[in-house]
Protein backbone atom coordinates (compact mmCIF):
# COMPACT_ATOMS: atom_id res chain seq x y z
CA UNK A 1 0.00 0.00 0.00
CA UNK A 2 1.57 3.44 -0.97
CA UNK A 3 0.06 6.18 1.53
CA UNK A 4 0.79 9.94 1.31
CA UNK A 5 -0.94 12.60 4.17
CA UNK A 6 -0.51 15.76 5.21
CA UNK A 7 -2.19 17.05 8.22
CA UNK A 8 -2.64 20.27 6.21
CA UNK A 9 -4.30 19.46 3.79
CA UNK A 10 -6.18 16.53 5.94
CA UNK A 11 -6.58 14.41 2.82
CA UNK A 12 -4.99 10.88 2.57
CA UNK A 13 -4.86 9.12 -1.03
CA UNK A 14 -3.67 5.30 -0.83
CA UNK A 15 -3.19 3.01 -3.75
CA UNK A 16 -5.22 -0.17 -2.03
CA UNK A 17 -3.18 -3.45 -3.03
CA UNK A 18 -3.76 -6.54 -1.77
CA UNK A 19 -4.21 -10.38 -2.20
CA UNK A 20 -8.24 -10.27 -2.10
CA UNK A 21 -8.14 -7.82 -4.84
CA UNK A 22 -4.89 -7.99 -7.31
CA UNK A 23 -6.16 -11.54 -8.46
CA UNK A 24 -9.42 -10.00 -10.08
CA UNK A 25 -7.26 -6.51 -11.28
CA UNK A 26 -6.03 -6.37 -15.19
CA UNK A 27 -3.02 -4.88 -15.42
CA UNK A 28 -4.60 -1.15 -16.52
CA UNK A 29 -6.92 -1.31 -13.53
CA UNK A 30 -5.88 0.81 -10.36
CA UNK A 31 -7.65 1.39 -7.02
CA UNK A 32 -7.66 4.57 -5.32
CA UNK A 33 -9.01 5.34 -1.75
CA UNK A 34 -9.33 8.94 -0.40
CA UNK A 35 -9.42 9.22 3.09
CA UNK A 36 -10.89 13.20 4.71
CA UNK A 37 -11.35 16.23 3.14
CA UNK A 38 -10.94 16.44 -1.04
CA UNK A 39 -10.63 20.09 -1.18
CA UNK A 40 -8.61 23.30 -2.83
CA UNK A 41 -5.58 22.25 -0.70
CA UNK A 42 -5.72 18.94 -1.20
CA UNK A 43 -7.02 18.12 -4.54
CA UNK A 44 -3.57 18.45 -6.43
CA UNK A 45 -2.01 15.53 -4.27
CA UNK A 46 -5.16 13.56 -5.82
CA UNK A 47 -4.88 15.04 -9.66
CA UNK A 48 -0.94 14.08 -9.14
CA UNK A 49 -1.58 10.38 -8.22
CA UNK A 50 -4.34 9.89 -10.86
CA UNK A 51 -1.87 11.57 -13.25
CA UNK A 52 1.00 9.21 -11.95
CA UNK A 53 -0.86 5.87 -12.24
CA UNK A 54 -2.26 7.21 -15.34
CA UNK A 55 0.98 7.11 -16.86
CA UNK A 56 2.21 3.88 -16.02
CA UNK A 57 -0.52 2.43 -17.73
CA UNK A 58 -3.64 2.52 -15.79
CA UNK A 59 -7.09 3.22 -18.30
CA UNK A 60 -9.60 2.72 -15.34
CA UNK A 61 -9.47 3.96 -12.09
CA UNK A 62 -11.27 3.02 -9.70
CA UNK A 63 -11.61 5.06 -6.79
CA UNK A 64 -13.04 4.27 -2.90
CA UNK A 65 -14.92 6.96 -1.26
CA UNK A 66 -15.82 5.15 1.46
CA UNK A 67 -13.92 7.41 3.84
CA UNK A 68 -13.67 11.31 2.25
CA UNK A 69 -15.45 13.04 4.68
CA UNK A 70 -16.05 16.23 1.83
CA UNK A 71 -15.41 17.52 -1.16
CA UNK A 72 -15.56 20.88 -2.80
CA UNK A 73 -15.42 22.17 -6.13
CA UNK A 74 -11.74 21.77 -7.41
CA UNK A 75 -12.02 17.94 -5.91
CA UNK A 76 -14.94 17.33 -8.52
CA UNK A 77 -12.93 19.37 -11.41
CA UNK A 78 -10.23 16.51 -10.47
CA UNK A 79 -12.78 13.88 -11.28
CA UNK A 80 -14.44 15.66 -14.02
CA UNK A 81 -10.73 15.95 -15.75
CA UNK A 82 -9.41 12.51 -15.04
CA UNK A 83 -12.82 10.90 -16.38
CA UNK A 84 -12.01 13.53 -19.73
CA UNK A 85 -8.91 12.34 -20.01
CA UNK A 86 -9.08 8.90 -19.60
CA UNK A 87 -12.44 8.74 -21.64
CA UNK A 88 -11.02 10.79 -24.56
CA UNK A 89 -7.17 9.80 -24.42
CA UNK A 90 -7.35 5.42 -23.28
CA UNK A 91 -11.23 4.92 -23.94
CA UNK A 92 -11.15 3.96 -20.53
CA UNK A 93 -12.90 4.97 -17.25
CA UNK A 94 -12.90 6.84 -13.72
CA UNK A 95 -15.36 4.57 -11.75
CA UNK A 96 -16.78 5.78 -8.10
CA UNK A 97 -17.82 3.77 -5.89
CA UNK A 98 -18.88 3.45 -1.77
CA UNK A 99 -19.88 6.81 -1.82
CA UNK A 100 -20.84 8.34 1.66
CA UNK A 101 -24.57 9.87 1.41
CA UNK A 102 -23.61 13.69 1.67
CA UNK A 103 -21.03 13.03 -1.23
CA UNK A 104 -23.41 11.26 -3.78
CA UNK A 105 -25.98 14.47 -2.96
CA UNK A 106 -23.39 16.68 -4.17
CA UNK A 107 -22.61 14.44 -7.12
CA UNK A 108 -26.57 14.35 -8.29
CA UNK A 109 -26.90 18.07 -7.62
CA UNK A 110 -24.10 18.67 -9.76
CA UNK A 111 -25.20 16.04 -12.05
CA UNK A 112 -21.48 14.15 -12.07
CA UNK A 113 -23.32 11.20 -11.17
CA UNK A 114 -24.26 11.46 -14.79
CA UNK A 115 -20.50 11.87 -16.34
CA UNK A 116 -18.41 9.48 -13.94
CA UNK A 117 -19.44 6.00 -13.43
CA UNK A 118 -21.09 5.09 -10.07
CA UNK A 119 -21.13 1.74 -8.19
CA UNK A 120 -22.44 0.71 -4.87
CA UNK A 121 -19.00 -1.19 -3.71
CA UNK A 122 -15.93 -2.42 -5.21
CA UNK A 123 -17.38 -5.62 -6.39
CA UNK A 124 -20.18 -3.77 -8.86
CA UNK A 125 -16.95 -1.07 -9.76
CA UNK A 126 -14.68 -4.55 -10.67
CA UNK A 127 -17.67 -5.78 -12.92
CA UNK A 128 -18.38 -2.53 -14.68
CA UNK A 129 -14.44 -2.37 -14.66
CA UNK A 130 -13.95 -5.46 -16.87
CA UNK A 131 -15.91 -3.48 -20.02
CA UNK A 132 -13.24 -1.41 -20.34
Amino acid sequence: MEATNNSKDELSVEIISNSHVNHLLKPHMTIVKTSGEVNIFSSKKLKDLFNSKIDEGARVLLLDLSATTHIDSSGLAVLISTQAKLMKQLKGALIVYAIPSPINKIFELTRLDKLITISIDLDEALDKAMTF
